[in-house]
């Protein structure tokens, strides 16, 4: 495996569960974006129009997004914002007050709670942005590890953003984050470390920037996109030409993403996590023991 196992970037997300190399684990893996997919806007554009109009179009700004730089375009982004006098705590509201795409705050706790996903997102967005979004709807608990660019005030209160890695292979993704080299060198690692295997992998998403991690993946995982957006779009238009092995599911909310998952047969056995069985174990040997 590569050495280049990326990390996880969001202070909320716990470590990936497992421990040692015992028995093997067979579970179930949920990868999401983050930006139009778990939230119904692009969370930087969002902060970015705190600045006033005449300096979103400056034409530094411009040049920036013009040549596909886009993290260095939101760190210009930040010092304007610092620039401006937008405090952090304004940033920090506007992103908690980000409404949810429907459903979804009900989809990641069913697939963590109820059918024991393992959970993680893959983000262009940024460390901070994410985590507090979490944190405000309750979620931080349900992903197993979150990978963005890197995010953090400083002591004078300006947002600092750095790539979550530099890329040049990969021409479907941004120089800064290749979400197939993400989501592959997960999965690879947690089988090493942790000897899991994923049965089934989900991959829930809207952009262009999502088609690289579909096409990695097996025919027995899901590509999971969003109708009426850039992914559903490109994948219908070039399936065969792309040579798209995953299962197409289209979605318009998660309720209906929730809906059509709770129906795959492939979700129809018992799997569950080493910690929902220890319970189990826990539960019987104190029946008996009570009984006895």
């Amino acid at each position: 495996m590569s050495s280049e196992a990326p990390a996880a970037a969001a202070s909320c997300s716990s470590a990936a569960a497992g421990g040692g190399l015992g028995k093997q684990q067979r579970r179930r893996l949920a990868a999401f974006d983050f930006d139009h997919t778990i939230v119904s806007q692009n969370t930087d554009t969002v902060v970015r129009d705190l600045l006033p109009a005449q300096l979103i179009s400056s034409t530094l700004l411009n040049e920036l997004m013009e040549n596909d730089c886009w993290t260095e375009y939101m760190s210009e982004v930040f010092r304007l914002l610092h620039v401006q006098q937008v405090s952090e705590a304004r940033i920090r509201d506007t992103i908690r007050c980000i409404p949810e795409v429907p459903g979804f705050v009900r989809l990641i706790k069913h697939l963590k709670q109820r059918l024991h996903f393992d959970l993680i997102i893959i983000s262009d967005s940024n460390s901070v942005f994410i985590d507090e979004w979490l944190r405000a709807h309750n979620l931080c608990d349900c992903f197993d590890a979150i990978f963005t660019n890197p995010a953090h005030f400083d002591e004078h209160g300006q947002l600092q953003v750095r790539p979550h890695h530099r890329q040049t292979d990969c021409k479907l993704s941004a120089s800064n984050l290749c979400k197939g080299r993400v989501l592959e060198h997960f999965v690879i690692e947690q089988d090493l470390r942790f000897n899991i295997r994923y049965d089934h992998v989900f991959y829930i998403g809207d952009g262009n920037n999502d088609i690289c991690p579909v096409l990695r993946q097996r025919a027995c995982d899901f590509a999971c996109a969003r109708q009426g957006f850039a992914m559903e779009r490109h994948l219908l238009k070039n399936r065969h030409k792309l040579k798209l092995r995953a299962n197409l599911l289209i979605w318009r909310s998660g309720f209906e993403l929730l809906d059509q998952l709770c129906a795959l047969p492939q979700l129809q056995g018992p799997a569950q996590s080493q910690a929902e069985l220890a319970r189990r174990a826990s539960a019987i040997v104190g029946s008996a023991s009570g009984s006895g």
